[in-house]
């Protein structure tokens, strides 16, 4: 073998080596994509790989914006990085998109920036541009059609029998009120009154105690009337052996008129009643005077019907 043919061969074997050399150091950047065809507003995803040296490049890494001609970014992940024996060797991020726009659109490349640590040569490589198809959803032709429904006439509910019905639900509660308290009233027995002293003996009594109140203090002038009121209708109740605790001011001289033909009876029970009423629960105060005078009204009031009585029976 010549010395021409030895010096060829340790040419081409010397810049193979030093090419792969070259080629070794240099930065590798891949893209993919996990689908290239979408329907509107379908999700994708881009995947962006960077390999290369940590000790002999610095990095700047794509930007991708929030929104891109035809294309929005829905979501970018944290940048991973990849390590050899401890050195740096490699970063990648996954980017998530969509796109609202019909059509066949190319996904644009991004510039990756590698700065030698050694010199000051600055390496830009960009990534793939990708081909992304956003499509329609297919309309579904394989369903048969179906016939159209003949118009339905629209139920009209007469609501006069909801207001009858309502109306003579009200009209029985209202009966069943009247009706319970009716019987309630009528079948009310008198509690039974224990004491030694006749009707007539016990409210002279009672009425003489009322001069321990105070009549110059408010609240003794109401307990004063009520306890007056209260003696004239205990008085009736044991005479007449009937409940007219109960009852109201009118219904007691209704009775009266009807059991005693002494107009003044009357008279004077519907002055005082009436008077001590005002007191009661009108809140009228009256003079001390005017007190002791509706209490001897009281008084005379049971002693006519106390007379009257006697009268009947003789």
């Amino acid at each position: 073998m010549d010395n021409r043919k030895m010096w060829r061969i340790f040419l081409t074997v010397a810049i193979s080596c030093l090419a792969f050399l070259l080629s070794a150091a240099q930065p590798v950047v891949k893209t993919s994509v996990d689908i290239n065809e979408i329907l509107i507003g379908q999700q994708f995803t881009v995947k962006v790989q960077a390999s290369f040296s940590g000790d002999d490049f610095f990095i700047k890494w794509i930007q991708v914006p929030d929104s891109i001609l035809h294309f929005e970014l829905v979501e970018k992940s944290k940048i991973d990085s990849a390590f050899t024996n401890t050195k740096l060797s490699g970063l990648s991020q996954t980017f998530t998109l969509t796109s609202f726009d019909s059509g066949k659109w190319i996904f644009p490349s991004f510039n990756i920036n590698f700065s030698p640590a050694k010199d000051d040569t600055t390496l830009n490589i960009f990534t793939d541009s990708l081909p992304i198809t956003v499509s329609y959803s297919v309309a579904d032709t394989t369903t048969a059609l179906k016939d159209i429904k003949a118009i339905r006439q629209v139920e009209v509910i007469n609501p006069l029998w909801y207001w009858a019905g309502g109306a003579l639900l009200l009209l029985l509660l209202i009966l069943l009120t009247v009706w319970w308290h009716r019987s309630r009233k009528k079948n009310k027995e008198i509690a039974p009154v224990h004491s030694k002293l006749s009707p007539f003996e016990e409210a002279m009594q009672e009425l003489e105690k009322l001069k321990e109140h105070n009549l110059t203090v408010h609240n003794e002038i109401q307990q004063y009337h009520t306890k007056l009121i209260e003696i004239f209708r205990r008085y009736l109740s044991r005479k007449e052996n009937m409940d007219y605790l109960n009852k109201t001011t009118s219904d007691i001289l209704m009775d009266i008129r009807n059991n005693y033909a002494d107009k003044e009876i009357l008279d004077k029970t519907a002055t005082a009643l009436r008077f001590s009423n005002a007191v009661k629960f009108a809140k009228y105060v009256p003079p001390a005077t005017d007190s002791e005078a509706n209490k001897q009204i009281i008084r005379d009031t049971i002693q006519l019907i106390e007379s009257s009585a006697i009268n009947t029976k003789l």
